[in-house]
């Protein structure tokens, strides 16, 4: 159906503001286009399943993003395209872009002066443009796409050697490992730990694969999977705790280096200290679609 020309003129206004966002693991450049009044409503009604709210959240990111291609042209990824080589790295870059075009500020927060003679309380606007840093973002720097990627990490235990194939994971790998965890244990990691995964979850999803060797023996086959589901049921009942220790801190020395930084410094109005305050915006997105303007979007 043609569109009227009231249609016309409304579909060029919401196309008006947008924003360049850097994907520095895909090494690409896109184009964000604002949130529409049903997006939020495809958002709150995905909300029955996390399986169901990641993919309506991909497919709002996908619909809204353009890649910038090297003669300037504009061009959009078909969705499984998107899923696979879009880390989810970029998928927070892209939150912060969809923030920026639609909202341009978090709201108003309360702070606490974390200097020990002061302590004052006080609230400020966050801006999205202030948390972007010198060190926000890092291009990846393998030759390889990150999605071809593996990096082994093997952690000795007793007479045994777990194997990790570590990785930075794909839209595409979040969501398989959400589809295996339900709306209750999602919000009691939110509630527990503030992140939508607890340890074990995260575990399994930095690894592509976990092999179990023995030392100084030479097996033909030694024990692998690369299935979540018995990944998860290892991680959460079989793995000892110190082996995850081991795996998260040489995990963390490869790639901790890449995770975006939004950050930003708010003065104390009482004694000027500078107060930094770091967020987390997926974790922040979800709060939103969950709890509207709640706890953590204020004045938004």
């Amino acid at each position: 159906m043609a569109l009227s020309e009231f249609l016309k003129v409304a579909e060029i206004i919401s196309n008006i503001k947008k924003q360049e966002v850097p994907l520095p693991i895909a090494r690409k450049t896109a184009i964000i286009s604002p949130l529409k009044v049903g997006d939020d409503l495809a958002l709150r009604t995905s909300l029955t399943s996390p399986v169901n709210y990641d993919r309506e959240m991909t497919r709002l990111l996908n619909s809204h993003t353009e890649i910038q291609n090297p003669d300037g042209t504009l061009s959009r990824e078909n969705y499984e395209l998107f899923c696979t080589t879009t880390s989810n790295i970029d998928k927070i870059c892209l939150i912060w872009g969809l923030y920026k075009t639609t909202y341009e500020t978090l709201g108003k927060r309360t702070f606490k002066c974390d200097k020990e003679n002061c302590k004052a309380e006080f609230k400020e606007e966050v801006l999205l443009d202030s948390l972007i840093q010198e060190d926000t973002f890092l291009p990846w720097e393998e030759s390889e796409q990150f999605y071809e990627y593996v990096f082994p990490i093997e952690v000795p235990y007793d007479d045994y050697i777990y194997v990790f194939e570590s990785r930075l994971p794909s839209i595409r790998d979040n969501n398989k490992l959400l589809s295996n965890l339900s709306v209750e244990m999602l919000q009691h990691n939110l509630d527990s730990t503030g992140s939508i995964f607890n340890r074990s979850e995260q575990m399994a999803l930095l690894t592509k694969s976990i092999m179990i060797k023995k030392k100084d023996v030479a097996i033909p086959d030694p024990p692998k999977t690369d299935n979540i589901q018995e990944m998860l049921i290892a991680f959460r009942q079989y793995i000892p705790h110190v082996v995850s220790e081991d795996f998260f801190k040489t995990y963390r020395e490869k790639f901790d280096k890449y995770y975006p930084k939004f950050y930003t410094f708010v003065k104390c109005p009482s004694c000027g200290n500078d107060v930094r305050f770091q967020v987390d915006l997926e974790v922040e997105f979800f709060r939103r679609s969950l709890l509207g303007r709640g706890e953590g979007t204020e004045e938004l």
